[in-house]
């Protein structure tokens, strides 16, 4: 797969060559090329250790260890930049780790054999080199739970910001991030905790692989989609910047307060969008992020505020009034959720207020 990503020269973005008007393309923007080709290495170890042959190719003993720092970084690149994300020098950072730890091992690789052999033999290592390297192959297998973690993350932003039906296209790659969290907490578990789990997680990295394969072999389209839909929310997401969000807030705040849209039974997020003149998904995400509520949570509070004012203030009408007056559409969610708000039912709101 590493090498099938290095020769297909359709792929991959153009950048300008030392002469002027020349183009080329470098192996430095193809990080899924080189991601592959790290969990290649990492796939092959484990090989060697599950098939008790690491003894004989002592040469190749704990070289996997950078290359575990690596896989993650060269994930989360290639991810962001099917979003858009131009490549920067900050990025360089996230490989800082890996070239570390290949620092850290020299000294291992340039050991006799015997010194190799004694740590692959002997657990739990009694070389406080040794066991400062076993350390750094448990981080090494840790640090990949961040990225997956990110991507998810940013991934579930992007839905936010396009239709649901096009959110689809994203659901298989966090499929794919979750399975990878769930596969890296088995590795580590085996090497702190319970080694028989190690077969297992190699097991389930080896069906990950596999399956990036044949989804990618199955449905070529797959990854077009998935790059069109976030180039899309990145877009929209650019778009939000350019607005004024506390005055939004502060309009949305008035809009509530003045004309009580609330009330309208029938108020959904396109509408409310419109009264202030911006984009659903821009509100959307002013609400989730910004704000942290969701938009029936937000419309639900002042719903809930009118109908303990009317509880209160009009005591003549019935409580089945009030609930349609404020705005609701059952009687038994709303019944709930004052009960959720205020810690009684509505009849014991309004006595207590009646009472003093």
């Amino acid at each position: 797969m590493a090498v099938s990503e290095f020769i297909r020269k359709d792929k991959g973005p153009k950048i300008q060559g030392l002469r002027s008007g020349s183009e080329t393309k470098s192996i430095f923007y193809q990080p899924i090329c080189f991601f592959f080709l790290s969990l290649s290495v990492v796939q092959f170890h484990l090989y060697l250790e599950l098939s008790n042959q690491l003894k004989d190719y002592l040469w190749f003993a704990e070289i996997h260890i950078p290359f575990l720092f690596f896989t993650g970084p060269l994930a989360y690149l290639y991810f962001r930049r099917l979003g858009g994300f131009r490549a920067k020098a900050l990025n360089l950072v996230h490989f800082v780790p890996g070239l570390a730890a290949f620092l850290f091992l020299l000294p291992f690789v340039l050991s006799d054999p015997n010194s190799k052999l004694e740590y692959v033999s002997v657990f739990p290592p009694r070389n406080i080199y040794f066991q400062f390297l076993f350390g750094l192959l448990v981080l090494g297998t840790i640090s990949n739970l961040v990225y997956p973690l990110l991507l998810i993350g940013k991934i579930r932003k992007w839905k936010t910001f396009v239709q649901k039906e096009e959110g689809r296209a994203f659901s298989p790659f966090l499929a794919l991030f979750y399975a990878s969290i769930f596969v890296i907490f088995l590795f580590v578990i085996a090497q702190i905790f319970f080694m028989p789990l190690f077969t297992v997680a190699a097991a389930a990295l080896t069906l990950i692989v596999c399956c990036v394969f044949l989804s990618a072999s199955s449905s070529p389209d797959l990854i077009v989609s998935f790059e069109k839909t976030a180039k899309e929310a990145g877009y929209n997401e650019t778009r939000l910047q350019g607005l004024d969000v506390d005055s939004v807030i502060r309009k949305m705040e008035e809009l509530m307060r003045d004309k009580k849209l609330y009330l309208d039974e029938e108020l959904t997020l396109p509408l409310l969008s419109e009264e202030l003149k911006i984009k659903t998904h821009q509100l959307s995400e002013i609400l989730n992020d910004k704000m942290s509520i969701g938009f029936r949570e937000y419309v639900t509070g002042f719903r809930l505020e009118e109908a303990s004012k009317l509880l209160r203030e009009e005591p003549q009408r019935s409580v089945l009034a009030v609930i349609y007056a404020a705005g609701f559409k059952s009687k038994s969610a709303f019944h709930k959720l004052f009960q959720e708000k205020y810690g009684c039912s509505p009849g014991e709101y309004r006595s207590s207020f009646s009472k003093n």
